[in-house]
């Protein structure tokens, strides 16, 4: 449901260029952004001069000679800027061909409703063609990318002069007369070329900014786990291979007994399994537990080949506890019924699954016949299960024992 909630909005924001959903446009690169908001104010200009022409429909005096002339150029005008705005909805910004599309339809009304007007009304507000000037003159500046692109004004200016030409010159020279009234168009042209450039670098800038901030943030977060962990390891070295070492300095342990050899195998095992995880890369939950566990089991009188690569530093802390727990009792069922004294214990992280797998290559059994036991079917799968992962014992008379654990269960 969430995921079509947000298909919806995306399509609203699509259609609306964004401006109803503010987190549309958010969500959007820099240039993306500048694009839709300049595209709105474009639009809204357009309707800021198509709305009064439409009033000149109902005028009660004549102001066209031809009042079915303007009423359909005026129909052509809103259907095409309709038009072009769900275009640009829909890319985000203008194509090249629909601004030479309103270089043209400007250029024919230029000429169509000029010709329409009665003589005495001559260039007034009525004729909304002029406006019709400003607006593709504001789309040129917007699009182009360099001052030299502005030259797309000179056809729409050339007929401009052609369809003004009864009223041009009178009061000031022809050329000097044609630049005071193509003035606005021009200018129109000029602001919306800097204010797309100047919004687009300031949207460029924010965005690094933020990313620098985020970067930097979750440097700050990696190095306060590092620091957890790193405690972590300190508490657990003081709590095993210090506390031995302690007591057997002070004389409290005598180090030539079988209990106290083990126990410094155990401590040995696990500062080995440190190194191994350091080696892989940064500590992690699972390391630190995979850690303790194969320090277990080499209490337990295992020889354990422990490898990690690619640990995720980010796995939900039950998961860690699971797959650490389940390692730990697969390890002991190696020590209780393999036969062997060697295991190997692997952890890696592929595509986003994160596997254990523990190996013996004892007596093995045939799971047709042998029923899971408690170990298996609680410790194991079920631990694994209540955290939306799997486990997988892989066995045969005579060809030793794997048990694979996976986060999360995905199928092959």
């Amino acid at each position: 449901m969430a995921a079509a909630a947000n298909d919806q909005k995306t399509r609203r924001g699509r259609r609306s260029l964004g401006w109803r959903d503010p987190l549309f446009l958010a969500s959007r690169p820099s240039g993306d952004r500048v694009r839709r908001f300049v595209a709105m104010l474009l639009m809204l200009q357009r309707l800021s001069y198509l709305l009064p022409s439409a009033v000149s429909l109902f005028a009660q005096k004549a102001l066209f000679t031809e009042p079915g002339r303007n009423a359909v150029l005026l129909a052509v005008a809103l259907v095409w800027n309709v038009t072009l705005f769900r275009w640009v909805a829909r890319r985000g910004w203008f194509a090249p061909s629909a601004v030479v599309i309103d270089i043209v339809a400007t250029c024919v009304f230029l000429i169509g409703i000029t010709s329409a007007c009665q003589p005495e009304w001559g260039t007034c507000v009525r004729n909304w063609s002029s406006h019709a000037l400003l607006a593709t003159g504001a789309l040129v500046g917007a699009v182009s990318v360099r001052p030299i692109q502005f030259a797309a004004l000179v056809p729409p200016i050339a007929v401009y002069a052609v369809a003004h030409a009864a009223d041009l010159g009178h009061r000031f020279p022809f050329l000097l007369e044609l630049a005071v009234r193509v003035n606005s168009a021009v200018w129109f042209a000029v602001i919306t070329f800097f204010i797309r450039r100047y919004l687009e670098a300031q949207a460029t800038r924010l965005d690094r900014l933020a990313e620098e901030r985020l970067a930097a943030e979750a440097e700050r977060v990696a190095e306060r786990v590092a620091e957890q962990a790193r405690l972590a390891h300190y508490r657990q070295l003081h709590d095993t291979v210090l506390a031995t070492l302690t007591a057997i300095s002070r004389g409290g342990l005598d180090h030539r007994t079988e209990e106290v050899r083990r126990r410094c195998a155990s401590d040995a095992a696990y500062v080995r399994a440190l190194i191994s995880q350091d080696a892989a890369g940064p500590a992690t939950g699972l390391g630190n537990g995979l850690a303790r566990a194969v320090a277990r089991a080499v209490g337990l009188g295992l020889t354990v080949r422990y490898a990690a690569e690619a640990l995720p530093d980010d796995l939900p802390e039950e998961v860690a506890v699971a797959m650490a727990e389940a390692a730990t009792e697969a390890l002991n069922n190696v020590a209780r019924h393999s036969g062997e004294r060697d295991a190997w214990l692997t952890a890696v992280a592929v595509d986003g699954v994160v596997t254990v797998r523990t190996v013996d290559r004892g007596r093995g059994y045939d799971p047709d016949l042998v029923e899971p036991g408690y170990g298996v079917g609680s410790s194991m799968v079920g631990r694994m299960r209540e955290v939306g992962g799997s486990a997988e014992v892989i066995t045969a008379p005579g060809e030793g024992v794997c048990v694979e654990l996976r986060w999360p269960d995905r199928p092959l």
